[in-house]
């Protein structure tokens, strides 16, 4: 049985937010806001490739 993917789909989102939150951080000079956000666009990319994994092993691809 295949599996919805629009997980990935919300994860990409989130990851081109995280993007715009680093470079808004840049923008502004604040370098908290730039490592709060590398940090949640690593985070997402782990939880993506997670998933990935998990769907392939279990033939929802």
């Amino acid at each position: 049985m295949k599996k919805s993917k629009s997980i990935f789909l919300f994860l990409a989102i989130m990851a081109v937010i995280m993007l715009i939150v680093i470079s808004a951080g840049i923008a502004e000079g604040s370098i908290l806001t730039v490592i709060i956000g590398l940090l949640l666009f690593i985070s997402i990319f782990g939880i993506g490739f997670t998933q990935k994994k998990k769907y392939r092993e279990n033939g929802w691809l």
